[in-house]
């Protein structure tokens, strides 16, 4: 295969893309990486090497190729349209063996144990200075050690996975093959399937095979025709797995030319998810461990039973995929039998359609009466850790298990900061983002707010972000959820009266590069970040001779803020212009919704309330001479000053009465000029009120009321305030 100068990768936040991505960007080609879900600190490991990290699937140039996850579906709109330019597309697996062809590749297969193995052969290479190139399919514990690296004319340390049959297009040098259970049950239809295939890998291998000695697997050699085969002993105990993925690290590395045998394996840091201690106090210990097929979980449990023998031990089980829990449910129960209490949540699709014979309840069907009895599903935290309770609440020690390859990794770290925080929930927050947030992540406490509004009153957030980005601003919605702590977004703080008292959550805010981007798009549009000011917008299209913009020269917000409450001046209003936006639902997902499809209204978007939107597509009421669009926003610049007052104000203070304005009603009342303290009506625009300086929020408030209740008695309108309070409903103040 030709090397290419510059790839897109589709799905590049999994574990098995991102490697790939540092590797490819090591040698020198020039990486676009695209996920709808990227994580940290992933996201940030890829930047730092010089991977563009997109916000959206458009890569800056056109790529030699694409390379896809196995997550991306074969109908999606991205693969398509890209096909139709007849840009070659791979799946990952065909992108490794054709561009990997005539290296010399360390294969690691079999059902599990692949990552720890992979990474402690890294590891320990890298222990004696001996140079490699590999890809690891998690992430170290030491952070330092990223989980792909590139190294010139050097043997490459590969997982090889066989859920996709792409194992089938490799012809490695040598193979270290560690098991032969079945699992995979979509693609290998019976136990001997995935047996055939190691076969077929074993015939085509080049070097040396190396077995686990007396397994069952070391029946297959008879089959290998031209590799010579090694083995490494194995321990008795399945629960001493660490002991056999360190002597298969050692004879992996004989057969590289690099003697490991003086490798201290037991201050190998490990890997994330696996086995991992995440809270370790007098009377309770909890861990997560990614073991998400039936000889994996009796090897870990196994292990835990031997090491903490007193404690109970409470077992969190996620199963992974539909098929697979199918398949395998008896064998599942058979092993999670060794808990004294056990925990489920429903099954982790991956990319699977729902299948009720894959649900987790199939599972507790097989499960002994002792626990079938008492085992229950859960689908949210909060009654997760009240079922479980706190360590301080029973005389027992005990052993918090979270168990699976699904999500449920968020939930193992929410419970161990609770516990590492004594069940402060505001503590806990800042404990389970530690390692989730960008370095560049903007996160403090009692964060004055006032000065971040246009009107300059309010108190204090208990918590402030600035995300730098998407995935930071996931996981920080994440938190808090999980520990059902409230958040709000503020944009430039327009529209917007904080309340004296501030706000007992998290205040988010879409600041930085990210989030200002303006892109020119084709047909006469532009793709906007939520965080663009809408005044930078008007210039950018002004510039760019684009009309229909111009209205929001004079409006004092952001992206974010006009999306939410369809900001209009002139005329027009926001989704006039939307095309598409994008959100971060309340379920986590980030969905594109077409402006036709979104529910809007005056002053209202229902979608941008329930989530937050990132970005939209907007388009040009079609083309003009620049000077002729800056002529426009001239006029109505000049407008606005002769007609609104300078002073700081949140603009207008309430929605207008169909066929009826507001501000004119306030006037005939003789409102202009009615002051709360500080907190003024003003003399020039009658729906402003203006803060002459000192006003305090309640004074704002107050005033409101008041006006509000002159205007239902000497007009018989009750006017609706537009402007938003905070973290509060504005029937709290007026009812």
């Amino acid at each position: 295969m030709k090397s290419p100068k510059q790839v897109f990768l589709l799905g590049a936040g999994g574990m098995g893309m991102a490697p790939l991505a540092l590797y490819l960007q090591g040698a020198g080609i020039q990486v676009a990486a695209y996920d709808d879900h990227f994580r940290e600190p992933i996201r940030s490991q890829l930047e730092n090497a010089g991977v563009k990290v997109l916000g959206e699937a458009v890569p800056p140039k056109v790529p030699d190729c694409i390379i896809r996850s196995s997550a991306v579906a074969n109908d999606s709109p991205t693969l398509k349209s890209w096909d139709d330019r007849k840009i070659p597309i791979f799946r990952r697996g065909e992108f490794i063996a054709r561009f990997t062809a005539g290296k010399k590749i360390m294969a690691i297969v079999g059902s599990h144990g692949k990552t720890t193995t992979a990474g402690m052969l890294a590891w320990g290479l890298n222990q004696v200075n001996f140079e490699s190139s590999y890809l690891v399919g998690g992430v170290f514990e030491d952070e330092g050690m990223p989980c792909g690296k590139f190294a010139k004319d050097a043997w490459l340390i590969m997982e090889i996975d066989e859920s996709d049959g792409t194992i089938d297009e490799f012809s490695p040098h040598a193979t270290l093959a560690l098991n032969c259970d079945w699992d995979h049950v979509d693609r290998y239809a019976s136990p001997h399937s995935f047996s055939d295939t190691l076969q077929s890998l074993f015939s085509r291998t080049q070097g040396v095979v190396i077995l686990p000695k007396g397994s069952q697997i070391e029946e297959c050699t008879s089959i290998i025709a031209t590799a010579k085969v090694d083995t490494f002993p194995c321990p008795d105990d399945p629960a001493d797995f660490l002991t056999f993925n360190a002597k298969a690290a050692v004879a992996a590395g004989r057969a590289m030319g690099a003697d490991l045998s003086k490798v201290d394996f037991s201050k190998f840091p490990g890997m994330k998810r696996r086995q991992t201690v995440l809270h370790a106090g007098s009377n309770r210990t909890v861990m997560e461990d990614y073991a998400h097929h039936p000889a994996e979980i009796q090897s870990f449990l196994s292990h835990r039973r031997l090491t903490d023998p007193k404690s109970v031990m409470r077992v969190i089980f996620q199963p992974h995929r539909y098929s697979r829990t199918k398949a395998l449910a008896r064998h599942f129960a058979d092993e999670l039998a060794l808990a004294d209490d056990l925990f489920l949540l429903p099954t982790y699709p991956a990319f699977e359609k729902y299948d009720s014979e894959g649900a987790v309840e199939t599972l507790a069907g097989y499960l002994p009466p002792r626990l079938r009895e008492a085992t229950k599903v859960f689908d949210n935290f909060p009654s997760l850790r009240e079922s479980i309770g706190h360590s301080s609440s029973g005389a027992n020690r005990d052993q918090v298990l979270f168990v699976g390859a699904g999500d449920l990794d968020r939930w193992a770290h929410a419970f161990a900061s609770l516990e590492n925080a004594n069940g402060d929930k505001f503590a806990a927050f800042s404990l389970f983002l530690s390692s989730r947030l960008s370095k560049s992540c903007v996160l403090r406490t009692q964060e004055p707010l006032a000065a971040k509004t246009t009107m300059k009153v309010g108190g204090n957030a208990y918590l402030y972000a600035e995300p730098s980005h998407a995935v930071d601003l996931h996981s920080l919605v994440e938190a808090c959820k999980l520990l059902e702590i409230p958040y709000v977004m503020m944009g430039r703080g327009s529209n917007l009266i904080v309340p004296d008292a501030g706000y007992a959550g998290l205040v988010l805010r879409l600041r930085g590069t990210f989030w200002s981007e303006i892109n020119l798009r084709a047909e006469d549009s532009l793709v906007v970040g939520a965080g663009a000011r809408l005044q930078e917008i008007c210039r950018f299209a002004c510039q760019n001779q684009l009309k229909g913009f111009e209205f929001l020269e004079g409006i004092p917000g952001t992206l974010g803020g006009a999306l939410r409450m369809n900001a209009g001046a002139m005329g027009w209003e926001t989704f006039d212009l939307v095309e598409w936006v994008s959100f971060l639902l309340p379920d986590g997902s980030i969905r594109e919704i077409a402006g036709t499809d979104l529910e809007v209204g005056y002053r209202y978007c229902k979608e941008a309330y329930e989530g937050i939107a990132l970005r939209a597509k907007l388009k040009a009421d079609g083309r003009s001479d620049h000077r002729a669009i800056r002529k426009v926003i001239d006029k109505l610049a000049r407008q606005r000053r002769i007609s609104q007052p300078r002073e700081a104000s949140a603009g207008c203070i309430f929605r207008n009465p169909k066929d009826d304005s507001a501000g004119l009603l306030i006037d005939q009342a003789g409102l202009k000029g009615e002051r709360e303290g500080a907190a003024v009506v003003s003399s020039m625009h009658a729906n402003f009120i203006v803060n002459e300086g000192g006003a305090s929020a309640d004074e704002v408030i107050s005033l409101i009321k008041r006006v509000r209740q002159r205007v239902k008695e000497s007009k018989g309108k009750l006017l609706d305030p537009e402007v938003d309070v905070l973290g509060h409903n504005w029937n709290e103040f007026l009812s």
